[in-house]
């Protein structure tokens, strides 16, 4: 069953959301909110000390900036987890995942553990699953100043390739896989064909603005676009007027135009080759590949090339943070879960009660500020009920707590009616992911072999039959209507034995399901989605990996959904939020901010990097500079946009 959401009817069920506003400002409105470089005084924090909830990339990002600007600060970061990075979680062999047994925040209980058994062939590289964010879009210019001021080497993630394939079930291919560029080129050859061929009423439309005087000439223009946009052959009729058709071909005998976009049957080399035939635009229409699969999505901002990712995998990127937090003199405690957060009135200093491993015994740390990394929804059990205090003048700030209550009620008492299946979206998303090891021939193409012909002393160069004419692979995204949605194939090693795809990466209520089933369901349903694009290549697939984020210890979720909010209540709750809160003393006055919320959930670019890094960055100048007013943003980000692609 196919999980994705047409965009045409997303706009029209949720045009108050502003989806496609929030994705086209959304890099423009992380780059307002900490306009130029952050500036922090030298020695102007000198004697505080601040603690920070959580290594994922927002929290190291915290630390770093106060350590490397030298603001006098003395800075520990608190993680419940035996690593640092989050959600940004890179496995490699030799590696254990266990998640919880439900998505619950607290009381589950550790479910089934996995061990990563990926190979590694004599000459090939060190295998990995980038489990978590696994590319780095051009824009997001923080990280990869980051990435380069620390010397982290990156390498470009495909995020396309023509020759990727798409499969739906049913329909007029016969639930067959097609390759990319075919789908790509005939649907525009069709287009444009038919502007061609109207372009003279076209260009008359009020909307265009073009005087009538020049309408003659501009729809000649059009028609020349469409030739090269479409790829279409030009002839002449009886009358001698030019016709345009979208007619792929390799040429006449004798001459090799190759208009071919679309691929070829027959690679071209020696000879012209054999042009893949046209699909028809009836069956293009019927098959809907625009709705039952991701495939626009590599031409949305977030997407488009290129795109990066560190060498080596993605958690290249909180090891050189954190190695720059330990230079700097900052520390980083793992397996040490916050249990409480308390404020001291006497000496205004925040009161963090941690657990210990091998003893129940909570260890006490004190701080100046408190940075919390941490998915918001979590700190309805930490917080103290001095700093939720239901009084207005007590705690937190009013408006803070009022954003924090509704956050929690976004998470635990959500409003929309579970379906069938008993979900209900909340504000922490349901993700998964399916990770395979594999021979690389599966998608590169098996080695060209030389045979002698027999009774003559020549030999020629074959591929099987069954690879005539099939582009090999070499990264990108294939796109099904199965619930696994996509694959991924590496980029990188290309010249390696083996490989490691991304098998599956589902949202909403296809990952709520999946989250619920063991380990080996899962990785069934994956090899089963998997087998639609070759019962040889589904089969191939070996030492699985299946991670559903919604049940990951402390983590429980791929990223925050602020529209399962009213629009107005949560633009306003998440604005106050963003400001962090002061705390109230006992005369009822309400200091200047010093506990605050940072990580993507509080960005523009929910579900990356760059978000979170932005809104540490934010935080930071919001701490330094209560005085000046932050921007504000006036609609909140879509999760189903900026992280799904819908």
């Amino acid at each position: 069953m196919s999980q994705y959401v047409d965009r045409a009817e997303f706009l029209a069920k949720h045009s108050s959301r502003q989806a496609w506003a929030a994705l086209d400002k959304a890099t423009l409105a992380a780059n307002n909110s900490v306009a130029g470089p952050l500036q922090l005084e030298e020695g102007s924090f000198a004697g505080k000390r601040a603690i920070i909830l959580g290594a994922g990339v927002s929290g190291l990002t915290t630390a770093y900036e106060l350590l490397a600007q030298k603001t006098g600060m003395a800075v520990t970061i608190l993680e419940a987890q035996n690593r640092t990075g989050g959600r940004c979680l890179t496995l490699r062999t030799g590696d254990t995942l266990t998640e919880d047994k439900n998505s619950e925040l607290s009381g589950s209980e550790p479910w089934e553990t996995q061990t990563i058994r990926f190979k590694q062939p004599v000459g090939d590289e060190q295998p990995y699953l980038n489990a978590g964010p696994g590319r780095i879009p051009s824009s997001h210019k923080h990280l990869l100043g980051y990435l380069r001021d620390f010397g982290v080497a990156v390498e470009v993630y495909v995020m396309n390739s023509g020759s990727n394939l798409v499969q739906m079930d049913g329909g007029p291919f016969n639930s067959e896989p097609v390759v990319y560029r075919r789908l790509d080129h005939n649907i525009r050859g069709w287009l444009a064909q038919m502007v061609y061929d109207n372009a003279a009423e076209l260009v008359t439309s009020a909307d265009l603005d073009i005087p009538e005087a020049e309408q003659a000439e501009r729809a000649k223009q059009l028609q020349n676009l469409m030739v090269s946009f479409g790829e279409l052959s030009v002839s002449k009729d009886a009358h001698g007027k030019p016709v345009a058709k979208y007619a792929p071909t390799a040429g006449p005998d004798g001459f090799e135009q190759a208009l071919a976009r679309a691929g070829f049957d027959v690679l071209p080399g020696v000879d012209a080759g054999k042009a893949a035939s046209a699909l028809g635009l009836n069956s293009l229409l019927e098959s809907e590949f625009w709705k039952k699969t991701r495939f626009y999505q590599p031409s949305d901002f977030l997407w488009q090339s290129t795109l990066f990712q560190p060498v080596g995998g993605m958690d290249q990127v909180q090891h050189a943070f954190a190695r720059q937090v330990a230079a700097l003199g900052g520390d980083i405690h793992l397996n040490s879960p916050v249990k409480t957060i308390d404020w001291d009135h006497k000496t205004k200093e925040f009161i963090v009660l941690v657990a210990q491993v091998g003893t129940d015994a909570l260890k006490e740390y004190r701080a100046d500020y408190c940075f919390s990394n941490m998915a918001m929804p979590f700190l309805k059990d930490i917080l103290s009920e001095k700093l939720l205090s239901p009084v207005p003048s007590a705690g937190l700030s009013g408006p803070f707590k009022d954003g924090l209550h509704a956050v929690f009620k976004a998470q635990f008492e959500p409003s929309a009616t579970p379906d069938k299946d008993g979900y209900v979206a909340r504000f922490l998303a349901n993700t998964t992911k399916v990770g395979w090891q594999a021979d690389r021939n599966l998608w590169q193409g098996s080695d060209v072999t030389e045979h002698h012909v027999d009774g003559h002393d020549v030999s020629v160069c074959s591929v099987p039959d069954s690879e005539i004419g099939v582009v090999p692979i070499f990264g990108g995204i294939s796109w099904t209507s199965d619930e696994i949605a996509q694959i991924w194939y590496p980029s990188t090693g290309y010249h390696d034995e083996k490989g490691v795809l991304t098998g599956a990466y589902n949202f909403s209520s296809v990952a709520y399901r999946w989250g619920k089933k063991p380990v080996q369901e899962r990785l069934d349903n994956a090899r089963k989605g998997a087998s639609k694009f070759g019962e040889a290549f589904g089969a191939g697939l070996q030492d699985g990996v299946a991670i559903a984020w919604q049940n990951m210890p402390y983590i429980k979720g791929g990223w925050a959904q602020w529209q399962v909010m009213p629009t107005e209540d949560a633009v306003r709750h998440f604005n106050d939020l963003s400001l962090g809160s002061g705390i109230y003393d006992e005369n009822g006055s309400l200091s200047d901010p010093v506990f605050f919320v940072v990580g993507d959930q509080l960005s523009s670019l929910p579900g990356w990097q760059e978000g979170a890094i932005v809104a540490a960055l934010k935080s930071l100048r919001r701490m330094a500079y209560p005085d000046i007013a932050m921007p504000a943003v006036n609609f909140v980000p879509d999760t189903r946009v900026m992280v799904e692609g819908i």
